[in-house]
């Protein structure tokens, strides 16, 4: 049976409201007994304190002074409203407040004699049975002469009792107002923190079934508010990375169905004869062309993934940027005479990186190949080398087309071509700036692109600054 948070946060509250209210009322009543029982303490006192003095003197005078005391103390106790009885040192009543014959038959027991003390000791108790029910009571000893007798001064109870009663009746009436206040007050605290709870489970159910269209909204700025807003960015992760996974699926299907399509279509061809004898060296050619396009594919997949996942150790040392550009752009030498471009910038001072010398020359190639794809027909790629904020940064310009607005954000996109790219790049596969991207962010560096349409498309990236040998 599924717990419900609701009933165990509500029951938890109204746990510690209801403890709250009886440890409060509990400290109260308390607070009043004591209270009480001081002024009576008090009361009793100033009460006792001339009918203290009157008896000592009335049992040192001798042997009739008891007897005295015995049509004394009746009246003394009508003007007081306390009652008094007088024990010898036996604990014998040799006299009382009540009018003759005393009801007072028993005899004060050892202990309580034993508290007995000249200023009077205070409690609310029968005197070990000798009074039926509780009293307030003072008892005192009195050194009269040669013999010890005791005076008991007493209230009746009742009073505290009813008090007491009427204390409780009003708590129990309290703790039931305020429950029941109390009670609503949660239910609606609990569901108007648990709604927004519920909302978000029901919305990472979606989101674990694949359906993002839907977020939470929660407007509370506290801490559910700010978990809404958690989830709801994760959820946007989440549907771009499955966007994400969708476009690379198609990609990768669509780049390598064309040249497999292609070079099963040549091979079934030249078997079945379709294709004469004498073109099948031009065939072949294109079948080994769609191979290495096959192999350059899956060879960059591979090592996207190993940048991605942290497995490529940099072998790094210092090294001129400079002529590693140089070498670079010899490569393209053939290609590059052959559209009349206009190489600029390499002519500068030596700049050195720290950086791995093989992943650099591939970033420099990448961006090179990228620029003599698209760069118009005698137009120019331009190099410069810079130092900036303790980093080298180069930039790589080419003229031509450049991008449109919406595609500078894509370009480093997996197999991501631009429209006007797909017309001139028939043997990339549009991982190049993607590898160019990794390896800059293995090194700690970035990578950014600018460009202006109808003018120029360029490329810049840093890396950390090496030492001059």
């Amino acid at each position: 049976m599924r717990k419900s948070i609701a009933a165990e946060y509500f029951s938890l509250s109204a746990a510690l409201v209801a403890a709250s209210l009886i440890f409060m009322s509990a400290l109260i009543i308390s607070f009043s007994v004591s209270t009480y029982k001081s002024d009576r303490k008090i009361l009793l006192e100033r009460l006792t304190e001339e009918v203290r003095v009157s008896v000592s003197a009335y049992l040192t005078g001798g042997s009739d002074g008891a007897a005295a005391l015995r049509e004394i103390l009746p009246s003394v106790s009508a003007s007081t409203g306390a009652d008094y009885i007088l024990f010898d040192s036996e604990g014998d009543v040799l006299a009382c407040s009540e009018a003759s014959p005393c009801s007072h038959t028993g005899t004060l027991s050892a202990q309580s004699m034993s508290r007995a003390i000249p200023q009077g000791a205070f409690a609310m108790d029968s005197m070990d049975g000798f009074y039926p029910v509780s009293c307030l009571n003072m008892l005192y000893s009195l050194n009269c002469g040669r013999e010890e007798y005791y005076l008991a001064a007493s209230l009746s109870a009742k009073g505290f009792t009813d008090y007491l009663k009427a204390m409780v009746v009003l708590f129990l009436v309290a703790f039931a107002v305020i429950m029941l206040a109390v009670f609503p007050l949660l239910k609606y605290t609990i569901n108007r923190i648990l709604t927004p709870l519920k909302e978000m489970t029901l919305a990472a159910k979606r989101f674990g079934e694949g359906d993002f269209s839907e977020k939470v909204c929660v407007s509370d700025q506290n801490e559910m508010g700010f978990l809404a807003n958690t989830l709801n960015d994760m959820a946007s992760s989440l549907e771009a990375i499955e966007e994400n996974r969708k476009s690379f699926i198609s990609n990768v299907s669509h780049e390598l169905r064309t040249p497999m399509t292609t070079i099963g279509g040549f091979v079934d061809g030249i078997l079945d004869g379709t294709i004469p004898e004498n073109r099948h060296r031009e065939y072949l050619r294109t079948v080994s062309e769609e191979i290495n396009r096959l192999a350059r594919l899956v060879r960059s997949m591979l090592n996207i993934s190993k940048y991605e996942a942290g497995e490529m150790e940099l072998q790094t040392e210092d090294f001129d940027i400079t002529e590693l550009t140089v070498k670079t752009v010899l490569l393209f030498e053939k290609r590059i005479e052959g559209k009349n471009i206009d190489i600029r910038g390499l002519d500068t001072d030596r700049l050195f990186v720290n950086a791995d010398m093989d992943l650099v020359q591939q970033v420099i190639y990448n961006l090179t190949e990228n620029a003599v794809k698209f760069v118009n027909e005698g137009g120019y790629i331009s190099y410069s080398f810079r130092e900036e904020d303790g980093a080298a940064a180069v930039v790589i310009r080419n003229s031509g087309e450049g991008l449109k607005k919406n595609e500078i954000n894509k370009v480093f996109d997996r197999f991501y071509k631009t429209d006007e790219s797909r017309g001139k790049d028939k043997t990339g596969v549009g991982l190049g700036l993607s590898i160019v991207r990794s390896i800059i962010k293995l090194h700690n560096g970035s990578v950014l692109v600018r460009s202006k349409t109808g003018e120029y498309t360029e490329f810049e990236f840093t890396l950390p600054l090496g030492s001059r040998p």
